[in-house]
């Protein structure tokens, strides 16, 4: 499924529907104005992902020999032994047995640490589309995903890996409707095997902080939980104080916070944050408030409230979700370049987590999202070179 209009749809629906119900006291009412802003969001999506419905379908990789095809998996594992060499540091080691609370606890190389992520995601993404595309090297393939995520994983950047999984699932479903539809059956497999992962998400996070594993008085604190239900495996905490956190800061900043819109400011929100933190005029004080510390992501719109009211959440919005509108016009150009996939992939998932934080500017994704539409940018105008600019008629002949 690569349409990523509908993914939000779903999404924010989900989101929405578990905050409501009355399971922790973490989650206060939501604001009405902010309620009718998230449906007209939802049902705006629905629209754009009916009328450009045709546009989303899988691509077959156009295998083509390369010479250095692994090289920039070689570059990933070098640059990465390097960091961990230097830092002195292997994040997943120091969570579970340090028990240090997050990844961010990582005193990484700045500038590398981002290069390394941005080549990571982008190649992921790039190999396993060769491996769901094609039997030629599909072993191959496949391992230089599993290596790629296995190295993120030692950087216990969970949220990598949950993109990444979320990419390849995506991608092996559209190839899989090219030929037939999905039964039902394993709809349900896939439900339940989504449940079982969430469970042992909830063991993981007790054991990470200490705690046995069906000991969940930590996550039952922090959420604030009183009424939960005494039929759902406390472990799902977890789960539910991550899914539902975000909305639940994004509700306590426009139930609280009186915002002037701020211009310069709120340009920030566009930026990439390894790029933004490092500009003139950067100032932690503008972004979005926290309920609390330990939760401590906002959805996508939150700094665009900050700095912009809701009338900066709706700009926001409409920007995120009309800018792809220009490459999908192209649609039959990009359709020849095997990167076409890999931004589609990217910029899917950036979309469809827009609920848990700004994707477009989160170091996992941004970077590698912006060379993806570089190269696509490239391919439009290469193909476009030597023909008649005025004649537009001949693009869709492509």
């Amino acid at each position: 499924m690569l349409n990523y209009y509908y993914w939000y749809s779903i999404i924010t629906s989900l989101i929405l529907f578990l905050y409501i119900l009355p399971f922790s006291y973490f989650n206060s009412k939501l604001d009405i104005s902010l309620v009718i802003l998230i449906l007209i969001s939802i049902i705006l999506a629905l629209i754009l992902g009916f009328n450009n419905r045709n546009k989303f379908y899988f691509k077959l990789y156009d295998y083509k020999e390369e010479k250095h095809e692994y090289l920039p998996l070689i570059l990933i594992i070098i640059l990465s032994i390097f960091e961990f060499v230097y830092t002195n540091d292997i994040p997943l080691f120091s969570v579970t047995i340090n028990q240090l609370n997050s990844y961010q606890e990582f005193e990484s190389i700045p500038f590398l640490h981002v290069f390394i992520s941005m080549l990571s995601l982008y190649y992921s993404v790039k190999y396993v589309h060769k491996a769901i595309s094609c039997q030629k090297k599909r072993k191959k393939n496949l391992t230089a995903y599993i290596i790629i995520n296995t190295l993120m994983l030692m950087y216990n950047m969970r949220s990598f890996l949950m993109i990444s999984l979320f990419i390849a699932i995506n991608l092996l479903i559209a190839k899989i409707r090219l030929n037939s539809k999905i039964k039902f059956k394993y709809v349900c497999f896939s439900f339940v095997f989504l449940l079982i992962l969430l469970y042992f998400f909830g063991g993981y996070g007790n054991m990470r902080q200490g705690y046995d594993w069906n000991d969940n008085s930590y996550i039952r604190k922090l959420g604030m939980y009183y009424d939960w239900p005494f039929f759902i495996p406390e472990q799902y905490m977890w789960s539910y104080s991550y899914i539902t956190s975000p909305l639940a800061n994004l509700n306590y900043n426009v139930a609280n916070e009186k915002n002037i819109i701020d211009y310069s400011k709120y340009l920030f929100v566009f930026f990439p944050e390894s790029i933004s933190k490092r500009l003139p005029g950067y100032d932690t004080r503008s972004q979005c408030k926290l309920i609390r510390s330990y939760f401590n992501v906002s959805t996508g719109y939150c700094n665009s409230y900050s700095n912009g009211g809701l009338f900066g959440v709706i700009i926001f919005w409409l920007i995120i979700m009309f800018f792809p509108l220009f490459f999908l016009q192209y649609n039959s150009v990009v359709y020849k370049s095997n990167n076409y996939m890999i931004w589609l992939s990217i910029h899917g998932s950036c979309i469809a987590f827009m609920f848990f934080n700004n994707m477009f500017a989160y170091g996992g994704t941004s970077p590698a999202l912006w060379m993806a539409t570089f190269l696509l940018i490239n391919k439009i105008r290469f193909v476009m070179k030597g023909k008649n600019r005025y004649d537009i008629s001949n693009i869709t002949n492509l």
